[in-house]
């Protein structure tokens, strides 16, 4: 689900910004199952002294754009595709009235601010339809379940002008948790209840999932960002997931989580967070490399921590 959205085709590029970082991926489709990997770069992101906002200044994310430019050393690609940081764009499964989806997009204006704490007039939000067990007490059809995402414009329209001024042609703006599950649940759709966690280098994300569609969506301030012999980050990433299935649990009627899928830069401590997770979850629990998994050629040194961009590169 995006923020906006256009045709895509020819080489595609996942851009993410987080905290001082800035990701760019392009990838090429070489078949139906394959691609390859074109470029793979991060470079530092001046966010300025004294500033809360990563994209409060229009002229100082072009700043960082033309920097990153110079090291990609060629022409952006033909399609880019742009993500929010989590802590910058909120997200909630919701349940309305029975309607066509243009119906939904229309009303949702006068109920947001039943689940957004921030004024619909500066905003801009989507809204989509998602699959997920019903509830005992409501008859069947007379709702339909949503995930609704929005994000300060201003956030969007800054974004949108800086990548338009250095000559990227975006594609779209997604929300980086809804990139990041693309990329970790791979090409094809899983079956029943899941979990999917980021164990990422400035945040980490949780979500617990019902067949392709994210239900429960976790945001935590865990960063593996730095080596840590104490394995703190790992214990506390591994409390964050426990609590996560145990919400879910009390949310959706019958979750159980039939396995728990794992990147994000911290999985290159493998064993050590398979050994942490299983002492709270009793189901098998997997360490993904997305490169492999959607057979990717030419997977960079670190495979760990591209997640978000490459969800975005690999966006249908």
């Amino acid at each position: 689900m995006g923020l906006f959205s256009k045709k895509d085709g020819g080489s595609r590029a996942g851009l993410f910004i987080f905290g001082g970082v800035m990701q760019y991926v392009v990838i090429s489709r070489i078949d139906d199952r394959s691609f390859r990997l074109e470029e793979c770069i991060d470079a530092p992101y001046d966010v300025g002294a004294g500033v809360a906002e990563l994209f409060a200044n229009q002229d100082r994310i072009e700043e960082n754009l033309k920097a990153l430019k110079k090291l990609v050393g060629r022409k952006w690609a033909d399609k880019v595709y742009a993500g929010i940081q989590s802590k910058d764009v909120l997200i909630r499964t919701v349940e309305l009235p029975q309607m066509e989806l243009s119906d939904i997009k229309d009303a949702f204006r006068y109920e947001f601010d039943r689940f957004f704490p921030i004024p619909v007039d500066e905003s801009v939000y989507d809204i989509t339809f998602i699959d997920r067990p019903g509830r005992d007490d409501v008859t069947q059809g007379a709702i339909v379940h949503c995930i609704a995402s929005a994000v300060r414009s201003n956030t969007v329209e800054n974004l949108m002008m800086a990548c338009q001024n250095v000559g990227i042609k975006l594609s779209g703006i997604e929300p980086s948790p809804v990139s990041f599950l693309r990329c970790l649940m791979g090409p094809d759709s899983p079956s029943g209840f899941n979990l999917y966690a980021l164990a990422g280098i400035a945040s980490s994300i949780i979500i617990a999932t019902y067949k392709d569609n994210g239900i429960v969506y976790r945001n935590t301030s865990q960063s593996f960002a730095v080596d840590d012999p104490s394995n703190r980050a790992i214990a506390n990433f591994t409390r964050d997931l426990q609590a996560t299935v145990n919400f879910a649990s009390t949310q959706i009627r019958g979750f159980s989580a039939d396995k728990v899928f794992i990147g994000g830069y911290g999985a290159r401590h493998a064993e050590a967070i398979k050994l942490s997770v299983a002492e709270v979850v009793n189901v098998p629990i997997e360490i993904v490399n997305p490169w492999e998994l959607w057979g990717i050629f030419g997977q960079p040194p670190q495979v760990y921590g591209w997640e978000i961009a490459l969800g975005l590169a690999l966006r249908p």
